[in-house]
């Protein structure tokens, strides 16, 4: 199927946020393989016909961003004898994970009532900061031989997922617009149907549902700003790479060669 022609999203019943990264224009009149570098929401729902479909994908490696926690109560059901890596890198502290709840436990408890732009933002620049040392090993390991096509994901696929995608794409070479419109992709195939999901519970702990909404989605503003804080405060996307998450130069001419075309 030409490249101009083929879905990027994955369509499956049991994770809404599953898609190929492929596809991408990049640097130097390059663009990114498709089928390599595949990226999703949870995958604890997965049904058998989504089993069969991500069998299909031929995936060597499957990396999980959660916490200790979030694994357990929501466990990957991608069986052992599809022949891949299972590998958790988990994003920020987790101090053999004390089981502290996550900020959305927090909104639907109550706690928090108000998540706007600057409040994600802020966590995002956290996860910058402390998530630096997953981003690396997760970049290096997709160079790993025998190491792709990989998966890598988080909870929504949005947050953790979506910093990931971002420093991918952008070591790529491949346009900021088209990752921010990459990262908004999130809110178009998940966050929408999962507000509506959550709705009544927050509608019940006194929550502005609309005062979350930024939380709960993939803004563009969200994901820009925290670009712009990567370039300000490390000189850019390879630097922080190559700084605080502890990456080689090497490694990123590698992960190059395999994800673009000639």
């Amino acid at each position: 199927m030409p490249p101009s022609e083929r879905e990027r999203l994955i369509r499956l019943e049991g994770a809404l946020n599953f898609r190929d990264l492929g596809g991408y224009p990049a640097a130097d009149g390059r663009t990114v393989r498709w089928g390599l570098v595949f990226r999703s929401d949870a995958l604890h729902e997965l049904t058998a016909s989504d089993l069969e479909a991500v069998r299909r994908l031929g995936l060597r490696a499957v990396y999980d961003l959660r916490k200790s926690s979030e694994r357990a109560r929501q466990p990957t059901v991608i069986p052992d004898d599809h022949g891949h890596r299972a590998v958790h890198l988990v994003v920020g502290d987790d101090p053999d994970d004390t089981n502290q709840p996550e900020l959305i436990d927090m909104i639907l408890a109550g706690e928090v009532k108000e998540a706007d732009d600057d409040f994600v933002i802020d966590v995002y620049r956290s996860m910058v900061l402390q998530g630096a040392p997953a981003f690396g090993r997760l970049l290096t390991h997709l160079t790993d031989d025998d190491g792709l096509p990989a998966l890598f994901h988080c909870a929504a696929g949005k947050d953790r997922t979506g910093i990931a995608a971002a420093l991918l794409l952008a070591v790529l070479g491949v346009d900021e617009d088209v990752i921010l419109d990459d990262y908004e992709l999130s809110t178009l195939y998940r966050s929408e149907r999962r507000i509506e999901l959550l709705r009544p519970a927050l509608e019940a702990a006194g929550v502005d549902v609309e005062k979350v909404r930024p939380f709960l989605s993939a803004r563009r503003p969200v994901l820009e700003a925290t670009l712009a804080h990567v370039n300000d405060e490390h000189g850019g996307v390879e630097r922080y790479l190559t700084g605080p998450a502890g990456m080689h130069p090497v490694t990123l001419d590698r992960l190059r060669a395999l994800l673009l075309t000639d």
